[in-house]
Formats: C-alpha cells, sequence, structure tokens
C-alpha cells in the first residue's frame, strides 16, 4: 500500500505539471510576452521604476525617451497590476531578439535578417525588439530562424510534457498493478481467515444465521472492502492531493480568480452531498428490491411443479408482476437522481469554464493573468470537477464496505469451538448416558434426565415419535452441542475431555439430510466397496453425476463412506429412508454379520429397521420411556407396542 501511495503521489505530481510546463511555453517562448511602458516623472513612479529595474535587471530593457521594454509573463502579479494602474503599457505585444544569447551561426542569420527588414525591427540595449504584428513581414524560413531561440525552449518543453505523460502512464500503471495486486492479495487472505473461522464455529451458530448469509461473508462482503481499498481509500489520497495542489497553483497564479473557481467548486461539492444522501436512500430500495425479485423467482423456479399442480400460474403471475413494478420503480427513482444530478455537474463545471474563460480572459488583457495561465487554469478546473464527479459513486462503495468491515467484525468476534482435549489413546465402541439434560435456548429441556449405555460390539436403536429428541442425542455424541447437566461417556471418559477431531475421528454418523462433495463420489476419497458390494452393484455410483443422482443412491454413497471408515462407533440416523425394502434388508444384514467389534446406534422411523437390534429405547418426550428387545417391548404394550401396531395397519391398508 505505501509503495501504490508512493507511486500515486508521483503520478499526482506529474499531473499538476503537466499545465506548469504549458503555461511556461505559451507565456514564455510561445506568446510574445514583451510590452513598452513609459513611466511618468512623478517621484512615486520613478521610485517605482527604481524597484522594477532592480528587481528585474534582465526583464527591463531601456530605450529611448524614458521608454522600457518589460517581460511582462516573468514579473509577479502585483508588480504586473501596478504597471497596469499607470495606464502607460502599450496594448501591441514585442518580441524581442537576445544576440547575446545566439550561437554565431544563428548571430550571422539574424542579422542578414535584419538588413532586410531594417524599417520593423528596432534596436535596443541588448539587441533588437519587433512589433508581433509585423512578424507576418517575414517569410516563414526567416521567422524560423528569428525564433530559432524559442523554438529550441519550445522543443524542450514538449520533451519535458512527453517526459511527464509517459511518466504518468508509467507510475499510473505501477500505481494501478501495485494497488489491485495488493488487493487481491489481501482479498485472498481474509477470505482465507474468514473460510477457516467458520469452519471452526460451533454447529449452534450455522442453526442460527442462514446459508446465504454466510456465503455472502466470504464472498460479497470481502469483495466490498477490496473495491474500498482499490477504488476509495488510496483514491481518495490522490484526489485530496491533486485538489490541494491545484488550489495551491492556481492560488498562485491568481488570488481572485481561485477564489470564484473555490466557490463554484464548494457549490458542486454541496449538490454532491445531497445527491449522495438521495442516492443513500434510492441504493437502499434498489438493493431491497433486486433481493426481493431473486427470492421471488429463485422460489418460483424450484417450485414450478407446485405451482403447475395447483394451477397457480396466473397468480403467481400477478404477484411476480406486483415485484417486478417495485423493481421498476426502485430504478426509476435511481434514474431521476442521477438524470438530475449529472447534468447538473456537467451544467456546472460548463459554466465554471466559461467563466474561467470570461473573466480569465478579462485578467489577460488587463495584464493581471498570462494566457499561459489561463490555459493552465481551463487544465486544473477539469481536474478539479473529476474526483467530484466521483464522490457519489466512492461514498456507496464505502458505505457497503462499512457495513462489510461490521458483518466481517460480528463473526471474527465469535468464539470458535474449542478443539482442547485428549487426542490419543485406545478408543473403543463404549458409549454412556447418565443423567443428561439439554435445551437449544435454555428454556425449554429438550432431554430430561437420558441415561443409557452401548456396549463394545452392541447394536442399539432408538426410536420415538418426531420432536422426541433423537437427532439430538446424535449431535451431543459428535460434539456439536455441549449439555447443560449430566455426562457423557466415551470409553468411560467425559466427551468434554476429548477434542473435538479426535472424537469425531473414532465415529462414523450417516443421517437422513445428505450432501455429497464434488462430481463425482469417485472425486476425492477412495471408498472400500467390498462391504457393499453384494448390496448393490456400484460401478455405475462411482461414474455417476451427484445432481443426478437420486435421493437413495446418495444414501448408499454416504453408508459406503460411513463403512469404509476404520471407526468404533457407527450412527444411522434414517440412514436408510429412502432405500428400497429389498436393499435395505440386506444393508441390515450387513451390519449384523459383519460388525468386527463396532458399536451401532440406530435412529429409525421404520421399526422393521430396529426388531434385530440388540436393545431398543423408546424416547417420548426427551426421557426414555422404554427398553429392551423388541420381543420384550412388544410384550409390554406401551408406546413402542403403539407404534409397531400403527405401522403395521398403515402398512396393511397400502397393501389393500
Amino acid at each position: 500500500m505505501l509503495l501504490a501511495l508512493l507511486f500515486m503521489l508521483i503520478t499526482a505530481l506529474l499531473e499538476l505539471s503537466i499545465p506548469i510546463v504549458t503555461k511556461i511555453a505559451v507565456d514564455k517562448y510561445i506568446y510574445p510576452s514583451w510590452r513598452i511602458t513609459k513611466f511618468s516623472d512623478n517621484p512615486a513612479d520613478k521610485l517605482f521604476k527604481q524597484e522594477i529595474i532592480k528587481k528585474y535587471p534582465s526583464l527591463v530593457i531601456p530605450l529611448e525617451n524614458e521608454n522600457y521594454l518589460i517581460d511582462i509573463s516573468e514579473i509577479d502579479n502585483e508588480d504586473r497590476h501596478n504597471l497596469e494602474r499607470l495606464e502607460r503599457i502599450s496594448d501591441h505585444k514585442y518580441l524581442f531578439i537576445d544576440i547575446n544569447s545566439l550561437s554565431d551561426s544563428a548571430l550571422r542569420d539574424t542579422r542578414e535578417i535584419i538588413k532586410k527588414h531594417t524599417s520593423i525591427f528596432l534596436p535596443a540595449e541588448k539587441g533588437y525588439y519587433i512589433n508581433y504584428d509585423s512578424l507576418k513581414e517575414i517569410s516563414a524560413k526567416d521567422l524560423r530562424i528569428i525564433r530559432s531561440d524559442e523554438i529550441r525552449h519550445v522543443i524542450k518543453l514538449g520533451a519535458i510534457l512527453f517526459l511527464c505523460l509517459l511518466g504518468i502512464f508509467i507510475f499510473s500503471s505501477f500505481f494501478t498493478y501495485i494497488l489491485y495486486y495488493s488487493g487481491h492479495k489481501i482479498m485472498h487472505l481474509m477470505r482465507i481467515s474468514v473460510f477457516s473461522h467458520i469452519l471452526k464455529l460451533p454447529q449452534n451458530y450455522f442453526d442460527k444465521n442462514p446459508v446465504g448469509r454466510l456465503t455472502t461473508r466470504v464472498t460479497n462482503d470481502i469483495n466490498a472492502i477490496n473495491d474500498m481499498y482499490t477504488s476509495v481509500m488510496v483514491q481518495f489520497v490522490k484526489d485530496v492531493l491533486v485538489v490541494v495542489g491545484v488550489f495551491i497553483v492556481m492560488f498562485h497564479m491568481n488570488r481572485e480568480l481561485t477564489f470564484y473557481v473555490f466557490i463554484l467548486t464548494v457549490l458542486m461539492a454541496f449538490f454532491a452531498g445531497l445527491f449522495r444522501m438521495k442516492l443513500k436512500t434510492v441504493y437502499r430500495d434498489l438493493r431491497r428490491s433486486i433481493a426481493k425479485l431473486n427470492s421471488f423467482v429463485q422460489e418460483s423456479i424450484k417450485g414450478i411443479i407446485l405451482i403447475k399442480l395447483y394451477s397457480r400460474e396466473m397468480a403467481n403471475f400477478e404477484k411476480f408482476q406486483g415485484v417486478n413494478q417495485e423493481n421498476f420503480k426502485a430504478n426509476m427513482d435511481q434514474l431521476w437522481v442521477y438524470a438530475t444530478f449529472r447534468p447538473f455537474i456537467e451544467f456546472t463545471s460548463v459554466f465554471t469554464i466559461a467563466f474561467i474563460l470570461w473573466y480569465g480572459g478579462i485578467e489577460v488583457i488587463g495584464l493581471d493573468l498570462t494566457l499561459g495561465a489561463l490555459i493552465a487554469y481551463l487544465y486544473y478546473a477539469r481536474m478539479l470537477f473529476r474526483p467530484i464527479m466521483e464522490l457519489a459513486e466512492k461514498y456507496n462503495i464505502f458505505q457497503s464496505a462499512a457495513a462489510a468491515t461490521e458483518n466481517l467484525y460480528e463473526i471474527s468476534n465469535v468464539p470458535a469451538e474449542s478443539v482442547e482435549g485428549i487426542n490419543h489413546g485406545d478408543i473403543r465402541g463404549e458409549l454412556e448416558f447418565k443423567n443428561v439434560w439439554f435445551s437449544y435456548n435454555d428454556k425449554e429441556w429438550v432431554l430430561k434426565d437420558v441415561s443409557f449405555k452401548i456396549s463394545e460390539g452392541e447394536t442399539v436403536a432408538l426410536v420415538g415419535l418426531t420432536g422426541s429428541g433423537k437427532t439430538t442425542i446424535v449431535n451431543l455424541i459428535l460434539k456439536f452441542y455441549d449439555i447443560q447437566k449430566g455426562v457423557i461417556l466415551f470409553n468411560g471418559v467425559d466427551i468434554r475431555n476429548y477434542s473435538p477431531e479426535y472424537l469425531r475421528e473414532h465415529i462414523s454418523a450417516v443421517f437422513q439430510d445428505l450432501f455429497l462433495f464434488g462430481k463425482n463420489i469417485g472425486d476425492g476419497d477412495s471408498f472400500d466397496s467390498r462391504q457393499l458390494s453384494h448390496v448393490i452393484d456400484l460401478e455405475d455410483l462411482y461414474d455417476s453425476d451427484i445432481n443426478s443422482m437420486s435421493s437413495g443412491e446418495k444414501q448408499l454413497v454416504s453408508l459406503l463412506s460411513a463403512l469404509s471408515k476404520k471407526s468404533n462407533l457407527l450412527i444411522l440416523d434414517e440412514a436408510t429412508s429412502n432405500i428400497d425394502a429389498n436393499i435395505e434388508q440386506k444393508f441390515q444384514e450387513t451390519l449384523r454379520y459383519e460388525k468386527t467389534g463396532r458399536s451401532t446406534l440406530i435412529i429409525a422411523h421404520r421399526l422393521s429397521n430396529v426388531k434385530n437390534a440388540d436393545r431398543i429405547f423408546v424416547i417420548h418426550k426427551g426421557e426414555i420411556s422404554e427398553s429392551g428387545t423388541h420381543s420384550k417391548l412388544l410384550a409390554k404394550k406401551g408406546i413402542y407396542y403403539n407404534l409397531y401396531q400403527l405401522q403395521n395397519e398403515i402398512q396393511n391398508f397400502s397393501l389393500q
């Protein structure tokens, strides 16, 4: 950033120097700047004459009859104004030829030209002078010889001007490249930092924040900060330096004209501020309408089956018209703001240029301003308006970046999931809940004094109505949440003493809500397909596109991944709910005969999936209400019996 600022500063100085070089070329060498003045016998005028001669010895050349040839372009504004006050300065402009500055060959050629035109070349103390209007009597060839010294200086100044432009190109290219390179590097590192922090956040944070919001933090919010860095922060420093530099140079050339230009600039900045406040409201409404429109279109396309099923096409279209009309109005409001602001800024800028031409032209005639200074003023005026024109856009970028920064600070201040704990030792598949109480919101208990034990190599099932707390138990085992009361023991050790990574490394889990990474299941992990090879032909799954897979196929892939993992505890949370009965039966046989000492916790609504479990726990309203084998629970004729009978009746009814 400092290197970019350095190149930016050099670029700004070069941009400021271009009008100055142009002014010098015009005033000193292109446009004749010598005038004849005659001082009166007034003592004050005589004193002023002595001061002028003493102050500018090389710019004042005595002529006959108390007349003096003076270079108006080189003296300061105050002295120029005092000379104008004498009303003795000629309206005619003169070209002065200093014979002492000419080379021998140029001197010979010049003397020959003077001999040919003795009537228009007048002698002076250090050379000759000629009325500017009389130059048209000289041929173009002779004129180039006479003004060879000016032409040489103009070529030098042109070369300097070209070098300035080349420097602006080079340093602005370096400035832009380094600025955007550092911006993208910062954005790259910020994304790594934010995403790595998101991966470490506890599960309850993801429960409270939607996926779209977190995605925005990693993508749009960081982009907004990058835009602020590249388009506003460093560029703002350059704009401030340019504006301050322009006013300093303009003030040095002419104070009164600079004051009027300053007033017009402040007026333009004031209206730009009003535009900024109006634009803020318009942008907010526009972003809200765009989000609403995108959400409605996405919802309609995703739910197109239901729209067609219930013949809601016309009703949905009428609702879309209302949302689209709202977006149209927001766009029209934005258009109105731009349609009034930009023409006003353009009008003000053109008016300022016209004012500089009018007022500056009068000042040039009155010798209070040189022609080169007037040209420089016009150039500087354009440099002043550019930052003001971009003010509203930059302010909007700044507002977006400020909001994005707050969002990133908010997510960065969320404490990460603790990684402390035991990460070594022999782990077996023994799990025990002892008087566990848990609540998601500290108000309503989801689990109430839950106690059960899974021995090594045992298959245990959890059944119950929806919302009874079955999946919550799985989340607690995996340390996605912390319990409020009680203790959960894994191999006799409180799971709070284990590091989450080490604990989850020894547990395999398949959930009902499936998500597969990658395009194909073979991308990345290498699965051991032997455990499910007799259940289904998995060859087609390896080459299948995930987007074209059915829910049952995705569950098979998840089961294959879980069984390939060398874990001591396997958790199946409705893991076969989307698989047909034949494949499900084969899979259950696989679990029953190929456990290899692994403990299994099965959560299922279909009781046919759990009747072969070693033990079954029935959870009702967050409590273990019944436990035992399938046959013992049926004999009790309790909740499990009622669930089993209900499912059998539904199955028999569906077969009729």
